[in-house]
């Protein structure tokens, strides 16, 4: 066996450890690592332009994001938390015009007759199951918040300097290999690059298509709707079905006549965003047959919860990238060459 092919096995091995020992260690340098690739592919051209170093590009996309989010925050916090608040006080008045509409229905009431009221009554010890999960609630918010600064730090790092640690991962295989793990690095950057971009474009058309939409046929809270759905369309293809749910439940509420003109909303956005965005996106990275991209989000939600769903695509595009070269182009294809120019 040669160094190459021990090389990187032994580099697998290392991965299958730290992916069955630690593997939300592994999630959140991976999600680190998608943040710095989104800062330097908007850093690099802003850096050539003004004729700087990347890492000052890095600093200057950095706090243009931080601005532009605390300017977004600033002029649309009054109306969405108004909408929220609404929301709020009118959510028990919606849960009983739900009720009343599918009451009209023979399933509706079937569904009804399902939520037994007694379970809502709270047992003896409430007080103490109240204080486990807040305290439960609380340990886990606190480290989602540590994971968020840690994925913020990695991807500051990685984006400002990503040299060094790319000369790191070159050493660990053997040199005759290097070639073709720098080729896997370049593609695997310019891969998830694509993607992340055509992505947050299609998310930033899917929201205001979907909340100027509701706005029009005067489903309320029309903009939270439409954040709900830019934010969910990071997710493919169970994305939109989760943020349909919020919106078909108001426009119920509202008038029922409303919900074939949401569903028909909807529709007309995902033929969008598949027959024009999502082309676009897999025109400057790997097309993901939807099979294959259901079958990873199934497998990294059932391993890692929701944020494995959320990173389930830009890491199927990754393992697609590096099965093609490492494996198809590295050992398959090179192997029919070498028999091919035998004796």
């Amino acid at each position: 066996m040669s160094r190459s092919m021990i090389s990187a096995l032994v580099l697998l091995a290392a991965l299958l450890a730290l992916f069955i020992l630690a593997p939300g260690v592994l999630l959140v340098v991976f999600a680190g690592a998608l943040l710095a690739v989104a800062l330097r592919a908007l850093a690099v051209p802003i850096a050539m332009r003004l004729g700087i170093g990347r890492g000052w590009g890095v600093m200057i996309v950095s706090l243009l994001a931080l601005a532009l989010v605390a300017v977004a925050i600033w002029f649309a916090s009054d109306a969405l938390t108004g909408q929220v608040d609404s929301f709020r006080q009118e959510l028990p008045g919606l849960v009983d015009r739900v009720k009343a509409r599918l009451a009209d229905y023979s399933w509706g009431r079937w569904i009804t007759e399902q939520v037994d009221p007694r379970r809502l009554i709270p047992s003896p010890d409430v007080a103490g199951q109240a204080a486990t999960y807040a305290f439960s609630g609380l340990g886990g918010l606190l480290g989602g918040l540590g994971d968020v600064v840690l994925i913020l730090l990695l991807g500051l790092y990685l984006a400002s300097d990503p040299a060094p640690y790319r000369k790191a991962a070159l050493a660990l295989v053997a040199p005759a290999a290097r070639p073709r793990f720098l080729t896997l690095m370049n593609e695997a950057g310019q891969i998830l690059r694509g993607w992340l971009l055509g992505q947050l474009f299609a998310m930033v058309v899917t929201g205001i298509f979907i909340g100027g939409g509701l706005w029009a046929l005067g489903v309320p809270m029309a903009g939270l709707l439409g954040l709900i759905a830019a934010i969910f369309g990071f997710i493919p293809y169970i994305g939109p079905l989760i943020s349909v749910v919020p919106a078909l439940l108001v426009a119920l509420g509202q008038d029922p006549a409303l919900v074939p003109w949401v569903i028909g909303l909807f529709i007309v956005s995902q033929n969008v965003e598949g027959n024009l965005l999502t082309p676009m996106v897999q025109s400057r990275t790997a097309h993901l047959p939807p099979a294959y991209l259901l079958g990873a989000q199934a497998l990294m939600g059932s391993g890692f919860g929701l944020i494995g769903v959320v990173l389930a695509a830009p890491f199927a595009a990754l393992v697609l990238v590096a099965v093609k070269v490492g494996y198809v182009q590295g050992w398959v294809e090179a192997g029919a060459s070498e028999k091919n120019l035998g004796p």
